[in-house]
C-alpha cells in the first residue's frame, strides 16, 4: 500500500483532474506525453508508489500541478516544442541537467529549455509546479536554477500568483494571470541579458547582496544557539530593516526563515553522518538549534520529502 502524500500546498478546485494512480508506468507515460521523452524508473516498491495531477491552460502557458509519494530516479528530454519552469512546493529533486548537477528545493525554480537533457532523482514525496511555456518565448544562454537576485525572485513570485490564481481563479483572472507571468519571465530574460552584457551593477545591488552573505554566514557559525534578527543586523553592520529588505530582495525570505532553511539543512547533515547514529533524532534537532517538536518534524519533511527517522534509515 502508498505511504500517505502530503497535503497539497497548492489548492483550488478549477484544476483539471489528470491523474490519481499507484501505477508508475501510468505516471510515466503521461509525463512523457506532456513533458518530453521520459525513461525514469521507480526506486523502491511500487507498493510506495501513488501520483495525482492536474491541469489547465491559460492564454500561452498551462501549469501542471503534480503531488505523490515514491523517490524516482530521473531520466528525461525536454519536449523540443516547450520548455519548463519547475517551482518545487515541498520536496526536492537533485538533478543533473546538461552535466551540471543542481539541487531544486522550495523557495527555488528551474528552467529547463526545449532539448535539455536531465537525471537525477526525487525526495519520496514531493510536490510541485510544472509551468509549461512557448519555445519561442525563451531566448539561448539562459540559467537553469533560480534562486538569488531580485530578478530571481521576481519571477518565482510571479510564477506561484499564476499557479494560485489557476487553481482557484474564473477564465478571465486565469487569462490575466498568465499574461502577467509572460510580462515577468520577459522582464527576467532582460535582467539576465544585462547582466551577460556586463551591465555595471547598482552599488545599493552590490551592498545588499553583500548584506547577505555576510548574514548567512554569520548564522551559519550561530546555529545551535539561539538569536534575534537585531544580533544579526548589529554583526553585519547595518538596521535590522535594511538587513530585512535585502533577504527579502535577495533570497525572497526574512533572515530569520533563512536561519530556520539552515538549521534545517545542518540537520539533514547531521542526520546523514555515521558518527552520530547513537543520538536521537530530538537530540540531534537541538543540536541543529531547532525546537525540538512535531512541528519541527513536519518542517523537515515538507522540505526533504521524507522525515527525519526516514533520511536516518537510509
Amino acid at each position: 500500500m502508498a505511504s500517505a502524500a502530503p497535503k497539497p500546498i497548492l489548492r483550488g478546485d478549477q484544476l483539471q483532474p489528470l491523474l490519481n494512480t499507484t501505477d508508475f508506468d501510468q505516471w510515466r507515460s503521461v509525463v512523457g506525453s506532456n513533458l518530453g521523452d521520459h525513461s525514469s524508473d521507480l526506486l523502491g516498491p511500487p507498493s510506495a508508489f501513488s501520483a495525482r495531477m492536474r491541469f489547465r491552460s491559460a492564454g500561452e502557458l498551462a501549469l501542471l500541478h503534480m503531488l505523490g509519494t515514491g523517490a524516482i530516479r530521473l531520466n528525461r528530454i525536454q519536449s523540443q516544442a516547450q520548455a519548463v519552469l519547475w517551482i518545487p512546493l515541498q520536496g526536492v529533486s537533485h538533478e543533473v541537467v546538461n552535466g551540471d548537477a543542481l539541487t531544486a528545493e522550495p523557495g527555488m525554480a528551474m528552467l529547463l529549455r526545449p532539448g535539455d537533457r536531465l537525471e537525477g532523482h526525487t525526495s519520496r514525496q514531493l510536490e510541485g509546479l510544472s509551468i509549461l511555456l512557448p519555445a519561442a518565448r525563451i531566448q539561448a544562454g539562459l540559467p537553469t536554477l533560480l534562486h538569488r537576485g531580485e530578478a530571481d525572485q521576481a519571477l518565482i513570485g510571479a510564477a506561484r500568483r499564476f499557479a494560485e490564481l489557476l487553481a482557484s481563479a474564473a477564465e478571465a483572472s486565469a487569462d490575466a494571470a498568465a499574461a502577467a507571468l509572460c510580462d515577468a519571465m520577459e522582464s527576467w530574460q532582460m535582467a539576465m541579458e544585462a547582466q551577460r552584457g556586463g551591465r555595471p551593477e547598482r552599488i545599493t545591488a552590490i551592498r545588499r547582496r553583500q548584506y547577505v552573505s555576510d548574514g548567512c554566514l554569520w548564522m551559519a557559525d550561530q546555529l545551535e544557539q539561539p538569536f534575534e534578527i537585531s544580533a544579526l543586523a548589529k554583526a553585519v553592520g547595518v538596521s535590522a530593516r535594511t538587513l530585512q529588505y535585502a533577504f527579502l530582495q535577495e533570497l525572497g525570505c526574512t533572515p530569520m526563515a533563512e536561519a530556520k532553511r539552515q538549521r534545517l539543512h545542518r540537520l539533514r547533515q547531521l542526520l546523514q553522518d555515521p558518527e552520530q547514529c547513537s543520538r536521537s533524532v530530538a537530540e540531534l534537532m537541538g543540536a541543529s538549534g531547532l525546537l525540538v517538536c512535531g512541528a519541527t518534524a513536519g518542517d523537515y519533511r515538507r522540505r526533504f520529502g521524507e522525515s527525519p527517522r526516514q533520511t536516518r534509515a537510509q
